[in-house]
């Protein structure tokens, strides 16, 4: 996120504030690749989040306009997709930027259209990283998410990270993703989104056995690139994003 160094005094109609950035936010703008007045999403040390426009000498900012609370997920909120072909995977990246993903984990499957494992989309990742980006300024992110290499299932599993990992999955027993949300919302959060076909019965039992939940956005049989923003959007409407 780009930091304010010091909370803005109230605002109001026709009034603006020139506030400081926090020390050390070069590399987060050259993220953004933030360019002298361009207006940005930026953050109080309270955690207020208001729109503000970059002044020449890249430290200080206009803050002009504030947002309301919990614009971003208060947990690292991460969509971790079997890779699709070209356009369906630019749109998953493009609306799972706007729906509040903090991180992307493209992956392969046994049922994806990723020929070449893991080495598939090391040539796709700068664009899939312009097209994070332009999402990202479009929507008014405060947060820029971050687009992984490319992983296999037991790579993305090895993560030694603290999180709680659920599977889109056509087949019962699941639960509803609501439902899921709901035991687990205070923490950081995985939605693994499979390929067409679904996964196979292997990597079904392989996710289960390291606690991963199966679960499930409804009975409707959805293709993958509906599924993955679906999923995004039930968590979105149970954090009241949209109200």
């Amino acid at each position: 996120m780009i930091r304010l160094a010091h909370a803005p005094p109230q605002l109001g109609p026709q009034r603006q504030w020139i506030l400081p950035l926090e020390d050390g936010m070069d590399a987060v703008l050259e993220r953004w690749q933030a360019r002298a007045g361009e207006v940005l999403t930026v953050v109080d040390p309270e955690g207020r989040y208001f729109r503000a426009r970059l002044l020449p000498n890249r430290r200080e900012v206009v803050v002009f306009e504030a947002l309301p609370p919990g614009i971003e997920p208060a947990n690292p909120r991460r969509l971790c997709p079997v890779i699709a072909d070209r356009e369906r995977m630019l749109w998953i990246l493009q609306k799972a930027v706007e729906l509040g993903a903090t991180e992307i984990f493209p992956l392969v499957s046994q049922r994806s259209s990723a020929h070449g494992g893991e080495r598939h989309g090391q040539d796709k990742f700068s664009t899939w990283g312009r097209v994070v980006l332009k999402a990202a300024r479009q929507c008014r992110r405060a947060v820029l998410p971050t687009v992984h290499p490319v992983q296999s299932l037991e790579h993305f599993f090895a993560r030694d990270v603290a999180e709680k990992r659920a599977f889109l999955d056509v087949r019962e027993p699941r639960t509803a993703l609501p439902v899921w949300h709901q035991r687990h919302g205070g923490h950081p959060l995985a939605v693994l989104s499979g390929p067409e076909g679904g996964w196979n019965d292997g990597e079904r039992q392989w996710m289960l056995c390291r606690d991963a939940v199966a679960v499930s956005v409804g009975h409707r049989v959805l293709r993958t690139e509906t599924a993955a923003i679906a999923a995004l959007a039930v968590l979105a409407a149970m954090d009241s994003t949209f109200t």
